[in-house]
């Protein structure tokens, strides 16, 4: 039996609407990038027409049959796929964020992994279930807890919390290897060889310069 890659860290911050989940995210994920660290960020919405409503390109060509639909624009990419069940965070993390450091979720409150809860200013919105992974609280007020309580106005304790307790170790040069389908266990040694010679390599190649990522598909 091969061994599995290290699963990519979920942090989920949860609370109810209108305490400012995404504004607190977007300073810590700021925050993240700026120390360095690959962050991918998932958010659960129940509002679909937010960003494929009705009379948008992408809506009538998946009324019409079209499975799945894709638009590009300059730099962005976005896949509409219909899916017979919502995926899982982790499923989403497997197949889209196999790269990244750590993924921070919004939402996701029926989900079990590690999460934050984002209060009211005075702790006047809390839920009436936690997660069963209750990290902490983020709350401008006192909360009656004995767990961790971070502030809006400074991310970097919050931050500081979530890289001791999951990156403890971020390495900047990252070697996978997969045949058929199946991930193939490579010691660091061999990664470092791999990773040398294939990026010496590809970066060789007429018009390529320093690639911060490679991938190499082999078929027949």
């Amino acid at each position: 039996m091969s061994a599995e890659p290290d699963p990519v860290p979920i942090v989920s911050f949860t609370g109810r609407s209108g305490t400012g989940k995404t504004t607190l995210l977007e300073k810590l994920v700021a925050e993240l990038v700026a120390r360095g660290i690959r962050t991918g960020v998932i958010k659960h919405t129940v509002h679909a027409a937010e960003f494929d409503g009705s009379g948008k390109d992408t809506h009538r060509l998946r009324l019409a049959g079209a499975s799945p639909a894709a638009i590009q624009s300059g730099g962005l990419f976005a896949l509409f796929q219909p899916l017979e069940r919502p995926l899982s965070l982790d499923q989403i993390v497997d197949q889209y964020c196999a790269l990244c450091d750590i993924v921070i979720a919004e939402g996701f409150k029926s989900e079990r992994q590690p999460a934050f809860v984002v209060l009211g200013e005075n702790a006047d919105a809390m839920p009436e279930a936690l997660p069963e992974k209750l990290l902490g609280f983020v709350c401008d007020g006192p909360v009656d807890t004995d767990r961790p309580v971070f502030t809006r106005a400074d991310v970097k304790p919050l931050a500081d919390f979530i890289q001791q307790t999951f990156l403890k170790e971020v390495s900047r040069s990252e070697v996978r290897v997969w045949a058929d389908g199946e991930f193939i266990p490579v010691k660091p040694f061999v990664k470092a060889f791999i990773g040398r010679t294939v990026k010496g390599m590809v970066s060789a190649l007429k018009g390529v310069r320093d690639p911060e990522k490679i991938h190499i598909k082999i078929g027949r």
